[in-house]
């Protein structure tokens, strides 16, 4: 696609052209829309409206770029560098999982649930991009919200992100598998993690866009794919209150694991939730 100037709409057939064996023509569709929405600032209708504009050799130049870092399966949100969520606007680079929709409908359980008349307290556990601590802050102002992750590179990025959006989270690095570094937290109201689950076998079966480019320290997990979630519910027999909420995304296919590990436990109300691919993938716990 080496041009120097063409229009709106002959530029994303060409785009399209180029990168046909990338993906699924609806995918493709959806991350043509996003590049060139990114780039000229329009809507999808805007862009069948204004299908003739004429595109600069500076917007042409970076359309040739991304295409490279496409066809290289680089993610369209580590291109443009943003990643939509609960309608706001994440800062997004390798240092950090892309936001996926399927979490968002986690948050939005939180908050389903959650008083908002109340000053409540929130952890955050694996924050990446920090875009559930950063969301839930936002939508419940008068929450206390801590943030922790293992990486240094997610946390800064997070940090970013909570200036960005203008809320105050406090952002501590901690492993949570570290029983002694974890032990300096407080007591909470709600825990929410959407830890690392994803077994060696199910990356052989996942996308290049995500094994290749998004951080397996925030994805994979070696042997117990469990391992997360029962040092979670270990980490919270002390520092969650009566009556706290534990909530989990989850690999679906340990969804019923994860539910009777909360049940040894003696959480109550314990609950799944099917995500918008009806897939078990969320579980909410009530310690007692």
């Amino acid at each position: 696609m080496e041009i120097k100037t063409a229009e709106l709409g002959e530029l994303q057939a060409l785009m399209k052209e180029e990168l046909k064996d990338l993906c699924s023509a609806r995918e493709l569709d959806s991350i043509v829309k996003g590049l060139f929405s990114h780039v000229t600032g329009l809507s999808a209708a805007q862009m069948v409206i204004e299908k003739e504009q004429q595109l600069d050799e500076a917007k042409i130049f970076y359309l040739q770029r991304a295409l490279k870092r496409l066809q290289a399966h680089e993610p369209l949100q580590y291109i443009t560098g943003i990643a939509h969520f609960h309608g706001l606007d994440f800062k997004v680079d390798s240092r950090v999982l892309i936001p996926r929709p399927e979490t968002e409908e986690l948050v939005q359980w939180v908050l389903s649930v959650a008083d908002h008349e109340k000053a409540l307290r929130i952890l955050d556990i694996g924050t990446g991009s920090g875009c559930i601590a950063i969301t839930l802050k936002n939508e419940l102002p008068e929450s206390v919200v801590h943030a922790i992750d293992i990486s240094d590179g997610a946390l800064s990025l997070a940090k970013e992100n909570a200036t960005t959006v203008g809320v105050d989270i406090i952002f501590d690095q901690i492993n949570i598998l570290d029983e002694e570094s974890r032990a300096a937290l407080e007591k909470f109201d709600v825990i929410i993690s959407n830890p690392p689950y994803v077994t060696p076998e199910d990356r052989k079966l996942m996308q290049k866009n995500v094994v290749d480019h998004e951080p397996g320290l925030a994805l994979f997990v070696e042997s117990d794919p469990l391992i997360f979630y029962k040092a979670i519910i270990d980490f919270s027999k002390e520092h969650l209150q009566d009556q706290g909420k534990l909530f989990f995304e989850c690999n679906e296919k340990y969804t019923n694991e994860i539910v009777e590990l909360l049940g040894k436990e003696n959480y109550t109300d314990i609950e799944e939730r099917k995500d918008m691919q009806e897939k078990w993938r969320m579980v909410l716990g009530v310690r007692c």
